[in-house]
C-alpha cells in the first residue's frame, strides 16, 4: 500500500511539473507594442512642421496616423475660414486638432457626428453642436472625403 502511495504521489508530482511546462511553454508571445510612427513634417505656413511641433507635445498613434494622412491639406483648410468662427476664436492649433479628430473619427466604421460632439466637447466644453458641427461636416467634405 505504501508503494502505491509513493507511485500516485510521484505521477501527481511528474504531472503538475509537465503541466507547469505546458502552461509556460504554450503562452502566447508578449504582444509587442505598435512601432511608432514617424513625425512626418508637412508645410504648415510657409515652414515644415511635425505632429509634435505643431501641438506642442509628442502625439498619440491616433493623431500622428490622422496628421501623417492629412497633414498636407491642414494648413490650406483650416485657413480657408469654412469652420466658422468658432474656429476663429480657439485659433488655428485647436481647429487643426479638431479637424484632424473629424477625420480620424469620420474613417472609423460606426462612428458618426455625435461621437465627435462627445469627443470635442471633452477639450472644448465651451463648444456646443452648432459651433462643432462645421468641424465634422466641412472638413468630411474637403479635407479627408470618404
Amino acid at each position: 500500500m505504501k508503494q502505491v502511495l509513493k507511485a500516485v504521489l510521484v505521477c501527481l508530482v511528474v504531472g503538475a511539473v509537465v503541466l507547469v511546462v505546458w502552461v509556460v511553454a504554450s503562452r502566447p508571445d508578449s504582444p509587442e507594442p505598435p512601432r511608432p510612427l514617424p513625425d512626418t513634417a508637412v508645410m504648415v505656413h510657409g515652414g515644415p512642421t511635425t505632429c509634435s511641433e505643431l501641438f506642442g507635445q509628442p502625439c498619440d498613434f491616433g493623431l500622428q496616423s490622422a496628421f501623417n494622412r492629412w497633414g498636407t491639406g491642414l494648413a490650406p483648410f483650416v485657413d480657408s475660414g469654412v469652420l466658422g468662427p468658432y474656429a476663429e476664436r480657439i485659433g488655428f492649433v485647436a481647429s487643426a486638432k479638431l479637424s484632424l479628430d473629424a477625420c480620424a473619427l469620420s474613417h472609423t466604421t460606426g462612428k458618426t457626428v455625435l461621437e465627435f460632439i462627445e469627443q470635442a466637447q471633452r477639450q472644448h466644453p465651451d463648444a456646443g453642436s452648432p459651433e462643432l458641427f462645421p468641424f465634422w461636416n466641412r472638413t468630411r467634405q474637403t479635407l479627408c472625403p470618404l
